[in-house]
């Protein structure tokens, strides 16, 4: 069904309770409309669907309504409007939100890693075992027995897909992990320390548009690969593929490893950081660029010693 017609972003503002009048607007779209209003009284955000749907993001949001466990971990919603696809939302003070941050020395900090765990793991318990009507997609683990490969519009990413199907360490991972997949509650599926409010003593999880059913171990697997990534974009091949001290924080504080949990949660951590140089590929339109290289490389470095990083998630985890 297509959404109706949004409404101006002054009238949505009034709707949610926020007089518009002397607030600055500052247009934020990427897949969706997004718009930043700020003022004297506070700071929003309005998002309207743009080539994405909002039905997953409006739907989790809609559960947090009513679930006070599934609300402590997202941002307090002022307005949402299924049949417009409309969200407003309190926006996060600028200083907790990752371009002010990411360039700090020691980014993340085991003491955010651990509160970002701690909200992983009251969103899957408290989901847990939950109806839900949307579905996360985790297609990376799927790549190498895929037709077609990829059917993203980038030819950069089409490219890289192919080789990352074929590869002779790669493949073979993400096939393991895709024979373990093991849905069972609400998941972000994008975890990426951009997504999230990094506050180390509450943080939240915004950006909900790809969630749904899914294997916890995914978000886990997400939060390990995105800093793995981090290191990977600025320090290149001296970047550490393995256990870092966030990450060990992390699990630490996440605390939910059960029997198998370990071994998802590596093959998840290899097979997004395959995903995160498809998206950089994407991104720059071209497969070759030097931190998709490296990011694919790192991806294969990593499938060929998974029973080792099984084991590093499992100790951290204890």
């Amino acid at each position: 069904m297509t959404a109706a017609a949004a409404p101006p972003v002054d009238a949505i503002l009034r709707a949610a309770g926020v007089p518009p009048d002397g607030l600055a607007l500052s247009d934020c779209s990427r897949s969706h409309e997004v718009t930043y209003a700020a003022g004297p009284g506070g700071r929003w955000v309005v998002k309207r669907a743009g080539d994405r749907s909002l039905a997953a993001e409006l739907y989790a949001y809609r559960l947090a309504s009513w679930h006070p466990r599934l609300a402590s971990v997202v941002p307090r919603a002022l307005l949402l409007d299924e049949r417009r696809q409309v969200l407003v939302l309190e926006a996060a003070p600028a200083d907790a939100l990752f371009p002010a941050v990411s360039l700090d020395p020691g980014f993340p900090s085991p003491a955010l890693a651990a509160g970002l765990g701690r909200a992983l793991a009251e969103l899957h318990a408290a989901t847990d075992g939950l109806p839900l009507v949307t579905v996360a997609g985790c297609g990376i683990v799927h790549l190498p027995d895929a037709e077609p490969v990829f059917t993203g519009d980038s030819e950069a990413a089409q490219a890289l897909a192919r080789t990352a199907a074929s590869d002779a360490a790669l493949a073979p991972a993400l096939r393991r992990v895709a024979a373990l997949l093991s849905p069972s509650c609400l998941v972000h599926a994008d975890v990426k320390w951009d997504n999230a409010i990094l506050d180390p003593a509450d943080v939240r999880l915004f950006d909900w548009e790809l969630s749904g059913h899914g294997d916890p171990a995914w978000d886990v697997g997400c939060a390990l690969a995105d800093t793995t990534s981090l290191g990977v974009r600025l320090r290149g091949a001296g970047a550490s593929l393995g256990m870092t001290p966030a990450g060990a924080a992390l699990l630490a504080a996440y605390g939910r490893l059960a029997d198998g949990f370990a071994e998802r949660v590596a093959g998840f951590w290899i097979a997004r950081m395959a995903h995160l140089a498809l998206e950089c590929a994407a991104a720059v339109e071209d497969a070759a660029h030097p931190v998709v290289v490296a990011l694919l490389d790192a991806a294969r470095a990593m499938a060929a010693r998974y029973d080792e990083l099984a084991g590093a998630v499992d100790g951290a985890g204890r």
